[in-house]
C-alpha cells in the first residue's frame, strides 16, 4: 500500500484494468479542447488527506503536502511531501510507513533533490538523488552521477509539475523525468472528464494517466489513473491503480489550501 507518483521501476504487464476508467467520459477523437494552465495551482501550506482502499479494505491514510523551503543560492523552493501509513488493522498483516520528499525549484519548476524512506512489511529502504541544475547531473549517495536534461522532474515532482500544465483533452503532456539512474520522457495522457463524489466534496475533473511504468509513491506494477479538479487548483481527488493482485483507490477526505 502506498500513494501514487508518476514513475519508477515497474512492469506494464498488468491485468485488464478497463473498469477503472469505465465511468470516464473519454475525449472525442481529434478534440482540440485544451484546459488552460493554471497560474498557481498549489501554494505552501496545501495539505491533502486521503484514505487508501485496497479492494474493499480500508488499509490506511495518505497525505500530500506542500511546505516552504529554500534552494541553492537562496532560491525560493517547495518541499513536496508524500506520506502513507497503514492503519492498526492492516498493520497487523503488512505495516506501511512511507515518506517521500522532493525539493522543487519554485520559479524554474524542476527537481533539486528526491528522497525516499520506506517501510513496507519487512522491507526497509532509504534512497536519495541530488540534482545539479547547473551541471545537469543526478548524483547518488555512492558518488555515481548521471546526465539529466534541463528542468528534469523526479517521481514526486512529476505529479506536481503535471498540475501546472495546460491539459489537451485527448492529447498528452510530455516532460523529462529521472529515477533509478536513468532519464527518459514521461508521457501523461489526458483521457477525458468525470464528475466524482468524495468525502471532501463533489468535483468536476480532468482524468489523466501517466504512461511510463508506474511506481514511485504508488509502488505498483500496473495502470495508474488520476482525477484532477477542472479548475485553478488542479487538485487530485481520486487515484486508482489496477495491480496484479487487486486494485487500490486513493480517495480525498480533507483538503486545506495553501496561502
Amino acid at each position: 500500500m502506498s500513494l501514487p507518483a508518476l514513475g519508477a521501476d515497474g512492469d506494464t504487464g498488468a491485468p485488464d484494468s478497463t473498469e477503472i476508467t469505465r465511468s470516464v467520459t473519454l475525449a472525442s477523437p481529434g478534440s482540440q479542447e485544451v484546459r488552460p494552465a493554471p497560474v498557481e495551482p498549489f501554494r505552501p501550506g496545501e495539505s491533502l488527506r486521503f484514505s487508501v482502499q485496497y479492494g474493499f479494505i480500508n488499509a490506511g491514510s495518505a497525505w500530500l503536502e506542500v511546505q516552504p523551503a529554500t534552494g541553492p543560492h537562496g532560491r525560493p523552493a517547495y518541499t513536496l511531501v508524500a506520506r502513507a501509513e497503514s492503519n492498526a488493522f492492516f498493520s497487523r498483516f503488512y505495516k506501511v510507513r512511507n515518506r517521500i520528499e522532493s525539493l522543487w525549484d519554485r520559479e524554474g519548476r524542476f527537481s533539486l533533490r528526491y528522497a525516499e524512506d520506506r517501510r513496507e512489511g519487512k522491507f526497509k529502504a532509504k534512497s536519495e538523488i541530488r540534482f545539479d541544475p547547473e551541471r545537469h547531473e543526478a548524483i547518488y549517495p555512492d558518488g555515481e552521477s548521471f546526465p539529466v536534461p534541463p528542468s528534469v522532474q523526479d517521481a514526486l515532482s512529476s505529479f506536481y509539475f503535471t498540475r501546472t500544465q495546460a491539459l489537451p483533452l485527448g492529447g498528452s503532456v510530455v516532460f523529462d523525468y529521472h529515477a533509478s539512474r536513468k532519464s527518459q520522457p514521461l508521457e501523461v495522457r489526458v483521457i477525458g472528464r468525470e464528475r466524482v463524489d468524495t468525502p471532501a466534496g463533489k468535483f468536476d475533473c480532468v482524468v489523466v494517466e501517466p504512461m511510463l511504468k508506474a511506481g514511485g509513491i504508488f509502488k505498483s506494477k500496473g495502470r495508474l489513473v488520476i482525477w484532477l479538479t477542472d479548475d485553478e487548483r488542479r487538485m487530485p481527488v481520486l487515484m486508482r491503480s489496477k495491480v496484479m493482485v487487486g486494485s487500490i483507490s486513493v480517495v480525498l477526505q480533507e483538503a486545506k489550501s495553501g496561502v
